[in-house]
């Protein structure tokens, strides 16, 4: 399939490789560290083979697995093959930072650090499963801020046991650097995951919805203090660093996703690829192959209805009229009453032609845009 002349406004590189995978993660990883040449392989193929002449987005985001598991020449490879790009993030796990490491990918063209710091107390680390200490945490702040200024960081809250005290001294510790952005996400509990049968057999306890309220809605009102824009539902960021990225993502833009497992959205059309390894280094790298699993074609219906829940994820919400469902929302409120109760409790805010979530609908966001979907289409 060509993508040329097709705009796509960001690139997703996938790297699977995990030393450890998190007993909560239900992203494609391995620890099976003897595929990683031939890997690398398949995506310089893969990418090829999507096309070989298209070589400019404007953001690119390595994620993972640990794409910090990787040695420099990696990200060199596939970001020597883009001509022009304004933002391109790489995650790192803490225990792999080093000056040198991180000198050479900025030396590349990286611009952005995303650090997996998840908390800086060694109990709730130990209860997540993690790898690293708190003392490999603040480590790794202190080497990244040697190197670069456009830095990220993932805090989870709702680990068992955890306190709104122990979420405090995590954003405190956090801003004592100069931290640009925040990610905090909720623990969730995925199927097949380890964290998934300890929960079936009573043997993980996680904080109730209550508690969980109470420590979004102090995360808010923490970090606003501390001069973050509240941008996105899981996202914090002082003006001018929130993620180009994931931006896209929300506006729903064209993406291209290469990897094992990756995703891509090109005009209305999603597709993702095979999540097992070995079949997608055969696709790629020895028959030549497109290592497509799964493929949806959406119509202009549906392509509505997915800008109006990705928009939704946006704080400043989304201009209805943009997506052609202005009228229709309008309609919604006339004849549902479930609509009127969820602006009037402001759960929903509207000001034509932008709806957006409330304070309490960015915390029971499914929930909330759920109800949207159901009244308009």
């Amino acid at each position: 399939m060509s993508l040329r002349k097709r705009l796509l406004k960001s690139l997703y590189v996938h790297v699977p490789f995990c030393r450890k995978k998190c007993p909560y993660c239900d992203f494609y990883s391995v620890e099976d560290f003897s595929f990683v040449s031939e890997y690398e392989k398949a995506l310089l193929s893969e990418f090829s083979l999507r096309n070989p002449e298209f070589t400019q987005f404007p953001t690119v985001y390595f994620g993972g697995g640990t794409p910090s598991t990787l040695k420099p020449n990696f990200f060199s490879s596939i970001l020597s093959r883009i001509g022009q790009f304004s933002e391109v993030t790489v995650e790192l796990n803490p225990e792999d930072v080093n000056l040198c490491y991180l000198r050479n990918l900025k030396e590349l063209g990286v611009n952005r650090i995303s650090l997996g710091i998840q908390s800086f107390s060694d109990n709730v680390l130990k209860k997540l499963g993690r790898r690293q200490k708190s003392i490999d945490n603040l480590r790794a702040l202190e080497l990244v801020f040697k190197v670069f200024s456009n830095v990220s960081i993932d805090i989870i809250y709702g680990a068992p046991e955890q306190t709104i005290s122990d979420l405090e001294k995590d954003l405190s510790i956090a801003l004592s650097f100069p931290i640009k952005h925040i990610s905090l996400y909720a623990l969730t509990v995925y199927e097949e995951t380890p964290f998934y049968k300890l929960m079936k057999e009573g043997k993980l306890k996680l904080p109730g919805e209550e508690k969980l309220s109470d420590m979004y809605y102090f995360i808010e009102e923490f970090l606003t203090n501390q001069g973050f824009k509240h941008y996105e539902i899981s996202n914090f960021a002082l003006s001018g660093f929130e993620s180009k990225h994931n931006i896209n993502y929300w506006y729903l833009e064209n993406y291209l996703g290469i990897g094992v497992s990756a995703g891509s959205y090109v005009n209305r059309k999603y597709w993702k690829n095979t999540s097992n390894l070995k079949d997608y280094i055969n696709a790629t790298l020895h028959r030549k192959e497109l290592p497509e699993k799964e493929e949806i074609v959406y119509s202009e219906k549906e392509e509505k209805e997915l800008k109006l829940i990705m928009g939704l994820r946006l704080v400043e919400g989304i201009n209805l009229e943009r997506i052609q469902l202005l009228d229709s929302f309008k309609k919604a409120i006339e004849k549902s009453n479930k609509i009127r109760i969820l602006i009037e409790e402001e759960f929903l805010i509207f000001k034509e032609p932008i709806l957006k979530l409330g304070k309490k609908g960015l915390f029971t966001s499914n929930a909330v845009i759920s109800e949207v979907i159901s009244e308009i289409f």
